[in-house]
């Protein structure tokens, strides 16, 4: 009986042991939608930085702010243009993904140094070759219109040839 006792003990602290060592994990951010959420902090501070610049704003334009704590809320989907921002990250990694990505397969083919990833998630396809910047150019509401003064910036045109002479004939 006492040996049974024993054995039973030393089970139970074994599995307690166990539990308290074992950590469970969870997800370290809250509200990732399109990024990865197995992303490390430098990781996703990257993709953060490269939208901040290219579109030439701070954290709060997509993130909102949480007065009583006085910091950022950012799993908050409180700001409509954290929804256009997943938008246009769909809109990169689509076209990357269908379409650059075959330049960089040919050129892989032709035996040219490429630096393609081994990473498959999204992160992959958006900041490759078409990223926030290729449009926004450091605007957060680019222009999508050329400038009025068009033709000013123009080169002058070629002068025209010369007019062929002409024969007398009498």
């Amino acid at each position: 009986m006492k040996k049974s006792f024993l054995v039973i003990f030393s089970c139970l602290v074994c599995v307690v042991s166990f539990q308290a060592f074992t950590i469970h994990r969870e997800p370290a951010w809250k509200n990732l939608k399109i990024l990865p959420q197995d992303i490390s902090k430098d990781g996703l501070d990257s993709v953060m930085h490269h939208f901040t610049a290219s579109l030439g704003v701070k954290c709060n334009y997509c993130h909102a702010g949480n007065p009583a704590e006085h910091k950022m809320d950012f799993p908050s989907d409180e700001k409509p243009e954290k929804q256009i921002a997943r938008k246009m990250m769909l809109m990169s990694i689509d076209i990357n993904k269908n379409h650059f990505q075959q330049i960089a397969d040919m050129m892989k083919d032709d035996n040219e140094a490429t630096p393609v990833s081994t990473d498959t998630a999204a992160v992959t396809y958006m900041l490759k070759y078409v990223t926030c910047y290729t449009c926004h150019h450091g605007d957060a509401h680019p222009k999508n219109k050329p400038p009025k003064n068009m033709d000013q910036n123009r080169p002058p045109m070629p002068p025209a040839p010369p007019a062929p002479p002409t024969q007398n004939k009498q």
